[in-house]
This record gives structure tokens, C-alpha cells and sequence, in this order.
């Protein structure tokens, strides 16, 4: 499901909350972009500061194709799912439900586009919405998600697709 088509959400008696959108733009084309997003996924993510698990994790991965999942793993605690694929189409979409660390029931979710310019430039926008499925706590989550983004996605990943290949 991408944002252009949100469905009203359910009445939990809160006013609609925006989504949150960063974009970047990077040296590579959509293919490698959507690649490096997906399957280096645990590579480019800061899981020292952006993990449920901290020190102790030892890895973070996005399976791969319609169904799959976002997996933290770490030593002496259960895998956690951080969401489900809802949109694989390599190089131009990907879809997720995002709920790390939370009742999978008490999700979000999370639309990536990658988008060649007419430079030659990838431009790739994340849009992070459905905040209302977490009920009263909709606002503060949404509120660390605004500054989330724009570091995780806009300077860690962004620098990741700008390294040698």
C-alpha cells in the first residue's frame, strides 16, 4: 500500500497525523539503490543507537520479496520482528508494516520509492505514516520519527550508497 492511497484510519478518537517524508538523492541508479536499501539493510542501519538490543545485537535484516520480514537479532534474547514486506517491486517501490519492538498488531508503516532523475541520480523518498494504529501514544513516537529519519535515513543511509562500491 503506498501513501497515495491511505485508507481513513480507524477512529480512535485523534485528528489524522502527517506523515513523515525524508528524500535524498544519490550517485546511483534505482536498481542498486533499492539493493543497497534492502539487502545491506543491517550494514547501513546504526544499530549501536538505532536497535532495540544495543551492544548486544548482533544483527539486523530484511528478508527479501512479498512477506518478508524485518529481524533483529541479538545474543540471549528472541529474534524480534520489526515489520512485514507488503511491496517488493526491485528498483522502483518497497512497502513495509514498521512496529520494532512494539505488538505487531501496533503498527505503522513505511513506503520507499527509488526514482531515477534526469541526471542520472537516484532520487529515493521514505514516507512513514499510519501513526494513528498506535492510539495515544501516536504523537511522542511520531515526534522521535522526525528526527529519526533525516539521520537514519537521510545521513546514514544516504552516506552508505555514496561509499565505493
Amino acid at each position: 500500500m503506498s501513501p497515495e492511497n491511505i485508507p481513513p484510519a480507524p477512529d480512535r478518537g485523534m485528528a489524522m497525523l502527517d506523515p513523515v517524508t525524508v528524500e535524498i538523492t544519490a550517485p546511483v541508479d534505482p536498481d542498486r539503490a533499492f539493493a543497497l536499501f534492502s539487502g545491506d539493510f543491517g550494514k547501513w542501519w546504526p544499530i549501536a543507537s538505532h536497535s532495540l538490543s544495543k551492544e548486544k545485537c548482533t544483527g539486523l535484516e530484511m528478508r527479501p520479496g512479498l512477506g518478508g520480514k524485518i529481524i533483529e537479532t541479538a545474543q540471549g534474547i528472541a529474534p524480534v520482528i520489526w515489520g512485514e514486506i507488503e511491496i517488493w517491486l526491485p528498483g522502483e517501490q518497497l512497502s513495509f508494516t514498521w512496529h520494532p519492538g512494539w505488538d505487531a498488531g501496533d503498527y505503522t508503516r513505511i513506503s520507499v520509492t527509488f526514482d531515477q532523475n534526469r541526471f542520472g541520480h537516484c532520487e529515493i523518498r521514505l514516507v512513514h505514516w499510519e501513526w494513528e494504529n498506535l492510539g495515544e501514544i501516536a504523537t511522542p513516537i511520531r515526534d522521535s520519527y522526525v528526527t529519526g529519519w533525516p539521520y537514519v535515513f537521510g545521513q546514514c543511509f544516504a552516506n552508505y550508497l555514496r561509499k565505493p562500491a
